[in-house]
């Protein structure tokens, strides 16, 4: 097996294990108790949309870490594989909603995933237009 597939696999199943401890981390934020957050609210009162941003940046990481796992993969085309990003997305914040509205003071909001969506398709738009100048740069 030449080292390049090796690598290649290696580092796939990195960015596995990174995606699925980046849901790790998301699930243990959201099973913390509204009292745990008491005292952000006046950290980030300056910004506005504060929790948006937030689901948003959770999401755009970790369908960065989906996304570049299934293009090392390569087992579908392009347009699966953009969509397949954006699902991942949408499952997994909706099932982090659910699990949230059972955690005492918190509850869930269509709100936060439609942000987690829009985190994911902000890095399939990346990744398109990364794609496009690439493919124009080598022309």
């Amino acid at each position: 097996m030449p080292s390049s597939i090796v690598a290649r696999l290696d580092c796939t199943w990195l960015l596995a294990l990174l995606a699925i401890a980046w849901m790790a981390l998301i699930y243990a934020l959201s099973d913390k108790p509204a009292s745990y957050y008491e005292g952000t609210g006046e950290a980030t009162s300056w910004l506005p949309f504060t929790t948006t941003v937030a689901h948003i940046g959770l999401y755009f990481i970790l369908s960065l870490f989906v996304l570049r796992t299934l293009v090392l993969l390569r087992p579908v085309t392009t347009g699966l594989i953009a969509y397949v990003t954006v699902l991942v997305a949408l499952v997994y914040g909706t099932l982090d909603e659910i699990h949230q509205s059972n955690v005492e003071g918190r509850a869930s909001e269509a709100v936060d995933v439609v942000a987690d969506v829009f985190g994911a398709v902000f890095v399939v738009v990346f990744w398109f237009l990364v794609k496009k100048y690439r493919s124009k740069s080598s022309e």
